[in-house]
């Protein structure tokens, strides 16, 4: 199935961190890598700014919930924990969280459409 970037960003955008962490790319990675990664998976290259900017916000803020990273940008206090995720909630973008054992999960906004 494939996932488009203009009519589910938020999908497209956690396939694209997705394919962005198996294939090692940072926060700080170029456009090429993002390209790159995105082809790897089988995915378009983004298109659009706001995609590769909510990859690498997500690629440099992981959550922490365990303390169990080294990684010197993940976001490990309550408080700071609780605002990425309404963050993350309310722009409807991708979210990094490191699971007990220390492995990156990434976590999709889906919202729920209400009834008319």
């Amino acid at each position: 199935m494939k996932i488009s970037e203009r009519s589910n960003p938020a999908r497209y955008q956690a396939a694209l961190v997705s394919a962005a962490l198996r294939s090692g790319v940072g926060h700080d990675a170029s456009d090429a890598d993002l390209d790159q990664a995105a082809t790897m998976a089988g995915l378009r290259p983004p298109a659009l700014a706001e995609s590769r900017e909510a990859v690498r916000g997500a690629l440099q803020c992981p959550v922490d919930f365990m303390d169990v990273t080294d990684s010197p940008d993940a976001v490990v206090g309550g408080n700071d924990i609780g605002q990425a995720v309404f963050d993350a909630a309310s722009e409807l973008r991708p979210l990094v969280v490191f699971d007990h054992d220390g492995r990156p999960v990434v976590m999709v906004p889906q919202p729920v459409e209400e009834s008319v």
